[in-house]
């Protein structure tokens, strides 16, 4: 059985390729800060992506949804801020959420973080 950070990393790869088909720029993965963590980072146009990826490959699509919490999207928040200093970004931001289930993929642009 593979272990659940081997597992996200499939879940990452899988939603930077299918960023990549619909024409971002990846920017970052996996980026750390003190308090939390961005799976990818990612431009759309004028736009810097946030993006938190849920893989759950046997599951419905719509379950892993439930599983970005309050806790999960206020560390989101604390390490975009970080990022947003560090890399002195003024253009526009999005939190966006990647879902990839046996059904497909779920792109929810502009989730609440």
């Amino acid at each position: 059985m593979k272990k659940s950070t081997d597992i996200g990393l499939i879940g990452e790869k899988k939603a930077c390729e299918y960023l990549v088909d619909m024409g971002y720029e990846i920017i970052n993965t996996r980026y750390r800060a003190k308090g939390g963590e961005i799976d990818i980072i990612a431009k759309q146009g004028d736009v810097i992506c946030f993006i938190e990826v849920k893989y759950r490959p046997d599951a419905r699509l719509g379950e892993a949804f439930s599983s970005v919490d309050e806790d999960k999207r206020r560390r989101v928040r604390s390490a975009a801020r970080q990022y947003i200093l560090d890399n002195n970004i003024k253009c526009k931001q999005r939190f966006d959420i990647i879902e990839i289930t046996r059904a497909g993929i779920w792109h929810m642009k502009g989730g609440k973080a």
